[in-house]
Parts: structure tokens; sequence; C-alpha cells
């Protein structure tokens, strides 16, 4: 539900949506949209393939709603919602490491010695946290 909502509020906020008018867009379309993704049981395979399915059920009823807005500009707030979507589904260590060095530009020395990895260790799971946004973010969510 969380990501949902996040992702409802972000994409209505980055397509010029007023504060009070996303959190109105939320408050309409996350209940309907979270009866509808239903519950992701199961392994984390399925967990995620249902989470990257709401992701497309959201992406399509807030499109459906913002008819008046600039298509390119809905395409790029798509890209880094679906970005920010993937960076939430990544593995606890994965996710750790892409955001303290990809997001926070903290050096890979310093994440090492703070969690105890090697740095080559920090280096595989930032090269794999990255490659997967990447491979999910060029899977578009299918346009109008």
């Amino acid at each position: 539900m969380d990501r949902i909502l996040e992702m409802v509020y972000f994409l209505a906020r980055r397509t010029g949506r007023s504060p009070g008018a996303a959190a109105r867009l939320c408050t309409r379309l996350v209940p309907k949209l979270v009866v509808s993704s239903g519950g992701a049981a199961g392994s984390p395979g399925h967990r995620l393939a249902a989470a990257r399915r709401g992701r497309v059920a959201v992406a399509t009823a807030v499109r459906a709603r913002s008819r008046r807005c600039d298509p390119a500009v809905f395409a790029d707030a798509l890209a880094d919602a679906v970005a920010r979507d993937e960076l939430v589904l990544l593995p606890p260590r994965q996710r750790f490491t892409v955001w303290s060095v990809a997001v926070r530009h903290r050096p890979i020395a310093e994440v090492a010695a703070e969690t105890g990895w090697s740095r080559s260790q920090v280096v595989r799971l930032l090269n794999a946290g990255l490659a997967t946004i990447t491979e999910w973010g060029r899977k578009s969510v299918p346009s109008a």
C-alpha cells in the first residue's frame, strides 16, 4: 500500500497537481488500486511480479486522470517513479548499497568500512542493484 500511495502522489505532483489535489487523487485511487492488486503471497519472484503489475495499474489509472498533462512530462515522471519503485523493490543489501553510493554519493570504501563488507562485495551489490533498476526502468509501462 505504501508503494502505491507514494507512486500515485509522486506522479500527481510531478505532472503538475498541487499538494492538495495530489492528496485527493490518492484518497480516491489508492483504495481501489490496493484492492485490485491483491496480496502478493508466495515466493519473492511472485511478489515482485505482483508489485510490477500493480505499478502498471497505478500508471494507467493516473494517466487516465492526467489527460491535460503533456505526454512527455508524464513519461518523464513515470520513468522517475519506476526507478524509485525499483529501488524500493531491491533486496535490502542492494537497496542500502545503491542508496548509499548512487544516491547519497558516499565512497565505496566508506560503505565497506561501515558494513564490514569487502570493497568488491559493495561494488557487486551496487552493480547488481543498478542493473536491476536499469533493466526494469527500460521496460516501459504500456502507453495509453
